[in-house]
């Protein structure tokens, strides 16, 4: 049960291991919000510019998480900039069970493409959430122990097809839930 428990853990840490440095860097780029829509009812513009602020934000969130998996779940700060809610709660989890089996990622995840489901203008309103969809792959990715041995269980996927909803909470973009699964994307 422990092992079937770890191989589970390992497995879903693998899974959620994410980055968009190709250059092989675990220096994210430094966090800034994305401005909230001005006005109070959606335009296509709106919809337009929602959509571009989702997929920057769903890319600073992969950059924050690789530099926590990297880290082996210490660098944590940044967390609550691109992440609420369920996520938050998730990421944080992740991070702990970095720190406590002493695991941490070595290279780095390619993000094949990201693109956002186009948002529709709600009547009255401006947008604030967006379902961003992404295709990675983790092979040139290794999750590593202590001692610095490969964990990854054989047989685990290495194309992803990640879904995740972007919310704008306070004036910034923010990954609020989601989902990923082996993918052939």
């Amino acid at each position: 049960m422990i092992r079937r428990t770890l191989t589970l853990t390992i497995t879903a840490a693998l899974t959620t291991t994410l980055t968009a440095c190709t250059s092989g860097s675990a220096t994210p780029t430094p966090f800034t919000p994305s401005p909230a829509p001005s006005s109070t009812q959606a335009s296509p513009d709106e919809s337009v510019q929602a959509a571009e602020q989702a997929v920057a934000a769903y890319k600073r969130y992969i950059q924050v998480i690789d530099a926590m998996t990297s880290s082996g779940g210490v660098a944590v700060k940044d967390l609550p900039l691109v992440t609420t809610g369920i996520e938050l709660k998730a990421s944080q989890n992740q991070a702990d069970t970095y720190r406590g089996r002493r695991i941490r990622t070595i290279g780095s995840t390619e993000v094949v493409w990201v693109r956002a489901k186009q948002p529709s203008p709600s009547q009255g309103s401006a947008i604030t959430a967006v379902a961003v969809e992404a295709c990675y792959d983790t092979s040139k990715l290794k999750a590593v122990d202590a001692a610095g041995k490969d964990i990854r269980q054989p047989g685990t996927p290495t194309r992803w097809l990640d879904s995740r909803d972007v919310q704008l909470v306070a004036g910034s973009w923010k990954v609020s839930n989601g989902r990923n699964r082996g993918a052939k994307c």
